[in-house]
């Protein structure tokens, strides 16, 4: 009985590769520029996406404003103030770059709401609570609800009528 293959497999060296091989050549270059590009491909658009979530609003002297977020969150800014939101499927982060900002959280189980400001990372649900960023010191109010706070190692719960203040890292 022959085997299976028997026939249709040429060892001989007319039929095998040489590194000389123009078909060989050009599959090696597909597979060195094709294979990256098409990762790229796909993975430029997400990132592109990603950049594209984030928006900043500042106000400037003597100026207030009240935003509502997509969520249903809204931002009190106060004077010379300025915050970056970034909101995604799976998390709600607003950054506090300057000044003072009240927040009033709209509840959301499937996606967090983290609040920063300096050192100084705040996840909240359903809660408000006032930030403001002063001369190397950040100060965190909680108003309702509770915020789980958490600076250099150390993690704080603090409910409604609690506040505290830390001192910036340089």
């Amino acid at each position: 009985m022959r085997p299976f293959m028997a026939g249709r497999y040429d060892s001989s060296a007319e039929h095998q590769a040489t590194p000389g091989n123009p078909r060989m050549l050009l599959a090696a270059l597909l597979l060195l520029v094709g294979v990256p590009l098409l990762v790229y491909l796909f993975l430029a658009p997400a990132q592109n996406e990603q950049a594209a979530d984030v928006e900043t609003y500042s106000t400037v002297s003597a100026e207030q404003r009240a935003l509502r977020l997509d969520d249903g969150s809204e931002l009190r800014l106060q004077e010379n103030s300025s915050v970056a939101v970034r909101y995604s499927a799976e998390q709600r982060r607003v950054q506090l770059l300057r000044g003072e900002v009240l927040f009033i959280i709209a509840p959301d189980n499937a996606r967090p709401f983290w609040a920063q400001a300096g050192t100084l990372r705040l996840r909240a649900d359903a809660s408000a609570f006032a930030l403001q960023m002063g001369e190397g010191v950040v100060a965190l109010e909680v108003l309702e609800g509770s915020v789980r706070a958490q600076s250099g190692g150390g993690v704080q719960t603090l409910n409604a009528g609690e506040r505290v203040e830390l001192a910036l890292s340089r």
